[in-house]
């Protein structure tokens, strides 16, 4: 897709359909909309007038060009009152409006975001907000498709204009940030939507190779390198598949002297059968999507070069496939981590901890973070605890479950946390090992956490984001159809990025 940015009138704009933003009780003539309004034939302010459309939050109006104007829609998407705006609700609103264009099958897009009476930074903080949830909104997934792919066919060209030349520049700073964090968004998307027999560990890894760059580096430890390291764990969850497992090491270096360095490590279970302890046939169906977390690390690493933060990046993906076979693990059995705690097996199905319980001590080990943030399909019971709306969000620093709370809030990716007690440590000891690798139904997010805690230094701040129900069937306007992917967790560990670490 190509989003450009032109500084032109409205009414000059030649697009399938132009998107408009709208604060309730205003007039057309109290912001940019005033001279549109009459190129339209004062359409915009008859319907304010008659009560057709007032700019209440998710109200949308759809208007048709006159001979005065190059485009063949005008659709205004409601924004609330002014005083109480946000991003969410401005990027909800214009997903609205993506989505339509979808559905419509448009290719030629106009957006005009709502300025008027901004500053500067709100410029561009208005603008990302209004791309992402226009541009997101159009996401399909056809890459195999080939009967009617004109059935699929997506906006390609979007336009930006500032309304007043004086918002131009925060109009383009704007653009260019959504540009990044879309790209990023869209290739996670991506990742989550390929079949488990297109994408499996060793694909995994080559695909991550293609990352490289002179700031990005990727080293891919297989099978032969895992044992020497003793990763007992991963190598236990994949060794029920004719596909080895891998793990992928991503580097990015800002190329800074003395740069503080950032950990993030995503679950990458490329498909999930549950193993011996075989899920259901609903239940397994979907589960392609078990390695939403690694593709928000993909994401991220996808948007570094140009996202440039000031911090070093280390990224961990633990990449398997959970097969039963004669050669699977077994409820019962006792793995040694890389940690060397031993780890028995209440449930094979409980495997994505298991890679990531070796990827977390890897990372604290060789790398050393600063702070580390891990992402994870992790628990059913943290879906059933906060649906679709929130992730599950636990872990051992306070300031950076502040940030990534403060950067959920602008993203729109939202976090909530829950405990992480010692008291629930006790639901993960085992008889005959170290731990078990399930705590029970009581809890199970936050057990699930815990376990995941023991494989982290005490001195790393640490946080786990429980991914499962934000990863997939996203209630708002921007996100995809049910059985898309969201790629949730790019955008918001980019925010994260970009104002970590606080210049001292």
């Amino acid at each position: 897709m190509n989003i450009d940015v032109r500084d032109i009138a409205p009414w000059d704009v030649e697009a399938q359909l132009f998107i408009a933003g709208y604060f309730e009780g205003e007039q057309p003539a109290e912001n940019s909309l005033g001279r549109l309004d009459t190129a339209l034939g004062g359409q915009i302010s008859l319907a304010v007038k008659q009560g057709d459309f007032t700019g209440e939050r998710e109200e949308r109006l759809i208007l048709y060009g006159s001979r005065q104007t190059g485009m063949r829609r005008l659709m205004l998407v409601g924004l609330g009152k002014r005083d109480d705006w946000t991003a969410e609700g401005i990027r909800r609103a214009f997903g609205q409006a993506g989505r339509y264009a979808r559905d419509c099958k448009l290719t030629n897009i106009a957006l005009m975001p709502p300025l008027t009476g901004m500053n500067g930074k709100d410029e561009e903080l208005v603008t990302v907000a209004a791309v992402e949830g226009a541009v997101l909104a159009t996401y399909r997934y056809a890459k195999i498709r080939k009967v009617d792919p004109d059935d699929y066919r997506t906006p390609e060209e979007f336009t930006l204009i500032p309304g007043e030349s004086d918002k131009l520049e925060g109009l383009r700073r704007g653009a260019e940030t959504a540009k990044v964090t879309i790209d990023g968004a869209w290739f996670a998307r991506d990742l989550v939507a390929t079949p488990g027999m297109d994408l499996y560990p060793e694909a995994y890894g080559a695909l991550a190779k293609e990352l490289e760059s002179e700031h990005i580096k990727v080293d891919v430890l297989t099978v032969d390198r895992l044992k020497e390291l003793g990763m007992g764990a991963l190598l236990a969850v994949g060794q029920g598949s004719t596909r080895p497992p891998v793990l992928i090491h991503l580097t990015y270096d800002p190329g800074i002297e003395n740069a503080k360095t950032i950990a993030i490590v995503g679950k990458g279970i490329t498909f999930d059968a549950g193993g011996l302890d075989l899920k259901s046939a609903a239940g397994m169906r979907d589960m392609k999507i078990d390695m939403g977390g690694s593709a928000a690390v993909m994401g991220v690493f996808k948007a570094l070069d140009r996202w440039k933060p000031k911090c070093r990046v280390e990224g961990f993906i633990p990449a398997a496939e959970n097969m039963p076979d004669g050669n699977a693990f077994r409820p019962g059995d006792i793995l040694i981590s890389y940690k060397g705690l031993s780890i028995e097996i209440d449930n094979t199905d409980a495997e994505g901890r298991l890679g990531l319980a070796d990827a977390l001590a890897y990372a604290c080990e060789t790398v050393h973070p600063d702070a580390m943030v891990d992402l994870a399909t992790l628990t059913g019971a943290c879906w059933i605890a906060l649906g679709n709306h929130a992730t599950g969000m636990m872990g051992t620093s306070d300031d950076l479950a502040e940030r990534l709370s403060t950067s959920g809030e602008r993203t729109g990716e939202r976090v909530w946390r829950l405990p992480l007690w010692n008291d629930y440590l006790k639901q993960t000891k085992s008889e005959v090992a170290d731990l078990k690798n399930t705590g029970g139904r009581p809890g199970g997010a936050i057990t699930a956490g815990i376990f995941l805690k023991q494989f982290v230094d005490d001195e790393v701040p640490w946080i786990h984001l429980d991914i499962a129900g934000t990863a997939s069937e996203g209630k708002v306007s921007y996100a995809p159809h049910k059985e898309l992917p969201t790629g949730v967790g790019v955008r918001l560990l980019l925010d994260l990025l970009r104002s970590w670490p606080d210049d001292e």
